[in-house]
Order: structure tokens, then C-alpha cells, then sequence
């Protein structure tokens, strides 16, 4: 069997609760796709299960050359990945490896412990076996799991790479508002240029400079200080169900996503609503940002505002009583 094939008989085994406890998880799971990666997992000095680290044990070591963890594995029962990152850095607080996994067996949440800062800024990526892309998911497996790139120092250096890429991205975040703002308090000739060329294209008349400067000084970002004095802006929503279930995550693209998800895919893709272009589809869409759900795309290249009145609407054409707030978050 390839590793793709692998994730799939695993997904079905999710499906249908075949992996009921930690154990299940680790034997039937973790082990499996070790094995498929080409660890050799009889070998209990390569991969060693169990790993005492000064008074406690993690899951699994794995290691090169033998007795050398490389990798640590914690493995959790199916719906308890949440909340153990603390449990994971624990063990490496003691012993010091370049890739940390935590998994329940759907979800595997990838580590560079090496890296600086908090536990969530050296999280690399998640994967989620069952809704996610099964081709992405074996090749990020095998990007920073792979026995022969554990060997030759490979993944050490796949994930040092994305690890950079990560503080990166999160520094150019939190000095986009920045940027944005710069922009419209210097009435930079090429944004409203840009600005004025497009309305023109949409109606016909070309707005002056005064009227697209006053628009964009309408959208300004306020930015608010973080712990580490950068300043970021960060509009999160905050939806809260019929059943009283509230809905607030940090990226409001996934809080969109998980409501449309709770409220359900097939219903809400029989409203036919389209915002550029169709909210829900199966294909995905080369120019706009969409996010993966079981087979469909969900279209969630809009702003916090847009999102908040599409899921209002939404709601109201399913006459689902449902309260949609928009709260900013540091």
C-alpha cells in the first residue's frame, strides 16, 4: 500500500470508531504509518515506545542513531488532541529533539521545539486526516517523518526551513495594518490610482481622488499592541448557535467554516449563494481563497464584515436562530 492509501483505510477506520482508546491510536495508527514511512519499528532502539524522560514517558522516541531521540510522538484518544501541547513540551523541556508530533490519530499537529517563542508560534502545521487533502497530508508525512530523512538530517532541515517561513509570515502580519495605513495617510498616487481605474471599469465613472481617499480612510485598520510590542489587528467573529454553542476561533476564515460545517454543507450549498463566486463548491478555485471541507470548497476570500452579514443571510434563509458578532482580538 502507498502512504496515500494508507491515510485513506485510516480515514474509513476514524469513520467508523475503529481506534476506541491511546492504545488503538498508537498501534493502529501512529505504528502503521511509521512502518509505511520505513522506520523499523520491531527495532525498540530506533523507535522506541514508551520513552522514559525523567520520570515520565512519552509515546514514542524516534531515534538516530539508536537511543538518540530524533522525534518525539505523543499519541492521544480520538477528540483529545486539544489542550495536550503543554503535556508535549513537557517532555521536551528535557530532552531536546528538533520535531515534537502530537496526534489523535486524525489530527497530527508538527513541533520545531528548537525554535523560540511559545509552543503556538513553533507549531509548524496541522494535518487532518479526515478532511483534509490526502496528497498534502502523505507528503508533509513523509517531509519530516521519512526514516531516510531523519537519517540524513533531511527533515531536520525541511522543518528548520518552515519553521523560518512561519515567523516570517507572522512578523509580515502584524505589519500589514501598519503598511495599509502608511499607504492611505500618504494618499500613495498608485493605490489610488488602482483604486479609481477599478470603480471606473464597474460603472463607468471615474471617482476623484478626494472620494477614494475619504473611502479609504473609512476602512482604516485599527492595530492594537501585542505582548511583544508589535502591533496587530486581528477581527475575529464570534457566532453563537441555536443550542447556545459558541463559535470563536482566532482566524475568522475557520470560524466561518466550522458554522457553515455545524449548520450543514449540502443546505447551505442549496441556497446557491455566490459572493464573486460560488460560496460553496467542488472545485477549487485557482484565484480565491477557499478552504477544504470533506469534498467541497468553501469560499472565504472576504473581509470579518462580509463574512458576518453572508452567515447572517444564511441563517435566515434557513431560519436558523443564530447571533453573529464581530469582537477584535489582540
Amino acid at each position: 500500500m502507498t502512504l496515500e492509501e494508507h491515510i485513506d483505510d485510516i480515514r474509513e477506520g476514524l469513520g467508523v470508531d475503529r481506534y476506541p482508546n491511546e492504545a488503538a491510536v498508537s498501534q493502529g495508527i501512529v505504528l502503521r504509518l511509521l512502518g509505511a514511512l520505513a522506520w523499523p519499528t520491531f527495532d525498540t532502539q530506533v523507535v522506541a515506545p514508551e520513552y522514559g524522560v525523567e520520570g515520565t514517558r512519552v509515546d514514542f522516541a524516534l531515534c538516530h542513531p539508536p537511543s538518540k531521540p530524533r522525534v518525539l510522538i505523543e499519541a492521544k484518544q480520538v477528540g483529545n488532541i486539544k489542550g495536550a501541547e503543554e503535556q508535549l513540551f513537557g517532555y521536551d523541556a528535557r530532552v531536546r529533539v528538533p520535531i515534537a508530533v502530537l496526534t489523535d490519530g486524525g489530527g497530527w499537529h508538527f513541533f520545531h521545539p528548537t525554535g523560540e517563542g511559545t509552543w503556538q508560534e513553533r507549531k509548524i502545521c496541522e494535518l487532518d486526516f479526515i478532511a483534509g487533502d490526502r496528497a498534502e497530508n502523505a507528503e508533509r508525512l513523509n517531509r519530516y517523518l521519512n526514516y531516510e530523512s531523519i537519517r540524513t538530517e533531511k527533515a531536520i532541515e525541511a522543518i528548520k526551513e518552515d519553521y523560518e517561513k512561519v515567523v516570517q509570515q507572522r512578523q509580515v502580519a502584524t505589519r500589514l495594518p501598519e503598511a495599509w495605513n502608511k499607504l492611505v495617510e500618504e494618499a500613495d498616487e498608485f493605490l489610488l490610482h488602482a483604486v479609481a481605474e477599478k470603480t471606473e471599469s464597474l460603472c463607468g465613472y471615474r471617482p476623484t481622488d478626494e472620494q477614494v481617499l475619504a473611502f479609504l480612510r473609512s476602512l482604516k485598520i485599527e492595530s492594537k499592541p501585542n505582548g511583544n510590542g508589535n502591533r496587530v489587528w486581528n477581527p475575529g467573529l464570534l457566532v453563537t448557535m441555536h443550542n447556545g454553542e459558541t463559535i470563536n476561533h482566532k482566524v475568522s476564515a475557520i470560524t466561518f467554516v466550522e458554522v457553515i460545517e455545524k449548520l450543514g454543507i449540502d443546505r447551505v450549498r442549496n441556497l446557491n449563494k455566490v459572493y464573486i463566486i460560488p460560496l460553496i463548491s467542488t472545485s477549487k478555485n485557482s484565484r480565491y481563497t477557499q478552504r477544504k471541507s470533506g469534498r467541497y470548497y468553501i469560499m472565504t476570500n472576504t473581509d470579518t464584515k462580509t463574512k458576518k452579514r453572508l452567515l447572517e443571510e444564511i441563517a435566515a434563509d434557513l431560519q436558523e436562530p443564530m447571533k453573529v458578532k464581530i469582537i477584535e482580538k489582540s
